[in-house]
Order: structure tokens, then sequence, then C-alpha cells
């Protein structure tokens, strides 16, 4: 079902309703296109007047799952504002956050206390 024009959508009904991703690398490096499967508002801060939200997006190209982490931004208009981000296959994360983990004590800290969580996920 189609929204009507004249429903203003929130800014963050805006940021959900984005579809498509497209990578353009510097250099001769291949354009990459994808779709957006899911994204997750995961937080949400002020710096002064200007509102930023955190997201984590998971990105399917060529039937392989990525994931990105980055966020929007609202002075005038709501952006996309991370023109630099780190966008890897899952497997990838998975390397970073393992060897993160092996090699940094607070790193390792950090994902006990997001395992410690689960409880109220189930709820």
């Amino acid at each position: 079902m189609k929204k009507s024009k004249n429903i203003k959508q929130t800014d963050e009904e805006k940021i959900k309703s984005q579809k498509k991703v497209a990578f353009k690398y510097p250099g001769k490096e291949e354009k990459k296109d994808g779709i957006l499967k899911d994204r997750a508002i995961v937080y949400k801060s002020m710096s002064g007047k200007i509102p930023y939200w955190d997201i984590v997006d998971l990105i399917e190209f060529k039937g392989e799952k990525w994931m990105r982490i980055g966020y929007y931004r609202k002075k005038k208009v709501l952006r996309f504002a991370s023109q630099t981000t780190i966008t890897e296959p899952i497997s990838i994360w998975k390397d970073i956050f393992v060897n993160a983990a092996k090699e940094k004590e607070w790193f390792r800290k950090l994902l006990k206390e997001v395992i410690a969580e689960q409880p109220k996920w189930d709820k």
C-alpha cells in the first residue's frame, strides 16, 4: 500500500525506507550495487541542535550478505553522513571481532557485556 503524498514521514521512517545501496570506489575499482535488506537505528544523539542516528545495515551484494555501520545527520536536510564507512562481508566482521577480542581486553569485555544482555532480547 502506497502512502499518501500528504502524509509526512518522520526522519526515522525516511532512514529506514532506503532500499538501494551503491558504492563507487576511487580510481578504477568496480562499482558495487546492492540491496539494503535490513537496517537498525541503534542510537540517536544530539550534537548541539543537530540530531544524529547511528545505523547498522545488512546489505546484499550479488547474494552475499555484508554489514555496514554508519550514521545520518540532519542540519537542514536529513543526509547519510558516512561517506567513509567500513562495509564488509559478515564473515570478515566476525574476523574483525575475534581478532580485536584476542588483542584487546576492553573489546573482550564489551563482547561479554553484549552477550550478558541476551536475556533481554528474548522478551
